[in-house]
């Protein structure tokens, strides 16, 4: 019990959320539409909220409705958000995996059959659409279910965990549901939108882990290491011919 009560620091936490307080934000504009503000949230983890906003906007100017773009591409949807969008195919890939589930159990793209139902089915239900991210169905649970959740991405886990608010040994898998047990449910709305501002200053303030981010991607990929490499055995076919011509000269002295 004292190992788990270690895992949160309130006081940090509080100080935490009173210094990046948002009290006029109390609700999310594309919450009205579930289907809309699911969308958004995948725009949102490990991103700026400018950017989550602009990239929705694109979106909706692109296509005639959420089913239009659940048929585009992975690499149509990319250049709708901007291809310079931080991990832009890895979360597009993610949200085309859940949209596609969403349509396979009700032909269309469209979350009111959600709408009447208990708390903890909806949870289960967003918790296993194929593709979905922990951070995205928290956020959807909590802005527009009313369902006790905190979305935690790794740039809210790591100033957490530098504020002192979160133990280092909490993992990020582990964050939002530390967070929920600790924080009232009363609480969860204002503790969220002051995460998410302090994340957006983080953002905005610590521009150096994405080009860190970027080469650790760009290293992982053997396929074009192994292409580089190629042109450095060229240099073998003179070698090759030298050898042709000693054995020619030594056949003709012969």
């Amino acid at each position: 019990m004292t190992a788990k009560k270690t895992q949160f620091h309130p006081t940090k936490f509080s100080a935490l959320v009173k210094r990046h307080a948002q009290p006029e934000h109390t609700a999310d504009p594309n919450a009205v539409d579930p289907v809309a503000l699911l969308i958004s949230s995948f725009l949102m983890y490990d991103a700026p909220s400018h950017m989550a906003e602009a990239a929705m906007q694109k979106i909706r100017s692109a296509t005639v409705d959420f089913n239009e773009f659940r048929v585009s591409l992975v690499e149509e949807m990319v250049q709708m958000i901007g291809v310079r969008y931080p991990r832009a195919e890895e979360r597009c890939k993610a949200l085309r995996r859940v949209l596609y589930d969403i349509f396979r159990h009700h032909h269309k793209v469209s979350l009111s059959h959600l709408e009447g139902h208990p708390k903890q089915h909806i949870r289960a239900y967003l918790d296993n659409l194929d593709g979905m991210i922990a951070y995205v169905s928290n956020r959807v649970c909590l802005l527009r279910y009313g369902v006790h959740a905190i979305p935690v991405d790794q740039t809210t886990h790591e100033l957490l965990v530098e504020d002192g608010a979160l133990s280092p040994t909490v993992s990020l898998s582990d964050a939002a549901g530390v967070l929920e047990r600790n924080i009232r449910a009363g609480h969860g709305l204002e503790s969220f939108f002051a995460l998410q501002a302090a994340a957006d200053k983080r953002h905005a303030a610590g521009t150096k882990a994405a080009p860190k981010a970027a080469k650790a991607e760009r290293s992982s990929k053997p396929e074009k290491a192994a292409k580089s490499s190629k042109p450095a055995a060229k240099p073998s076919k003179p070698a090759s011919g030298a050898t042709r011509t000693k054995v020619a000269a030594r056949t003709k002295g012969r």
